[in-house]
């Protein structure tokens, strides 16, 4: 019997133009009116996602939020805010050092709806409207004074295999890296992912892998999609993410998540004993 519900946001249930279908917020109506629990789990920070949670049509339908790739995790009913993994802000520097003259730009999300960029591009600008942020032009280095879940670059659609293939050439025991959506390249403690986050609220509620289902759509949410029994990916997914899939759910931009869960809602596994 599935429990949990945990799903990734930008790619999954928010389409390229930042808006969550109407048809989803109603399935997850349906969904938790049967008891099963549903979680949010992106890889932009908490702050961040709160403000937008009315928007999608999400509030009071949402009962855990998974931010910063699993870094951290709220329980919305109580407000319990849990934290783990973080890099040091002089690996961060090291990072950028290493990867900045590549053309990426170093980025760092602030508070609620705030984005910290290098340099305020034209990409930048693409970026800060899909995500819903406004943009601020500041020194990484010089602000990230504290350890941080993550750090993250933007860049072009076109130099993101260039980043890729950088990062297999010049791997660090210390952090991991992977695309997260065409134009952002992210870095995190190599213990951190999603996985993290789902298991902290599994432990929450006493639950086993067996009763999660995930869906997702890109790398970081990979170890997700392994860790969980039922695994769905989007059909417009990455290859990397469909290879691990229980389940391809219809596009984003079709409802599948809405779609998938309409045609799953009566089996065993989702039903109530």
């Amino acid at each position: 019997m599935i429990r949990l519900i945990a799903s990734d946001l930008d790619g999954t249930i928010i389409d390229a133009r930042g808006q969550c279908h109407p048809d989803v917020v109603t399935t997850l109506r349906r969904v938790r009116a049967m008891g099963v629990k549903f979680a949010i789990c992106s890889g932009r920070p908490i702050s961040s996602v709160l403000p937008l949670v009315e928007g999608w049509g999400l509030e009071g339908n949402c009962d855990y939020i998974v931010g910063s790739n699993g870094g951290e995790v709220l329980e919305v009913a109580t407000g319990k805010h849990v934290k783990a993994y973080t890099l040091s802000p002089e690996l961060i520097c090291e990072i950028l050092d290493l990867y900045e003259p590549l053309g990426l730009l170093p980025t760092l999300y602030g508070e609620g709806d705030e984005l910290f960029v290098q340099d305020i591009t034209p990409q930048a600008e693409i970026v800060a409207k899909r995500l819903g942020m406004r943009l601020t032009k500041a020194d990484i280095r010089t602000i990230t004074t504290e350890p941080q879940v993550k750090e993250m670059m933007i860049l072009p659609p076109e130099k993101m295999a260039m980043a890729e293939q950088f990062y297999q050439e010049h791997k660090d025991e210390r952090y991991i890296a992977f695309k997260t959506a065409v134009d952002l390249f992210e870095f995190n403690h190599p213990l951190l992912a999603k996985d993290v986050g789902v298991q902290v609220i599994g432990a929450m509620m006493h639950i086993e892998p067996d009763e999660i289902m995930a869906f997702g759509d890109t790398t970081n949410d990979l170890d997700m999609l392994r860790y969980v029994k039922y695994g769905i990916v989007m059909a417009n997914g990455t290859d990397d993410a469909k290879a691990l899939a229980y389940a391809i759910a219809p596009s984003v931009d079709d409802a599948g998540f809405a779609k998938y869960l309409d045609e799953y809602l009566q089996t065993p596994e989702l039903k109530q004993e």
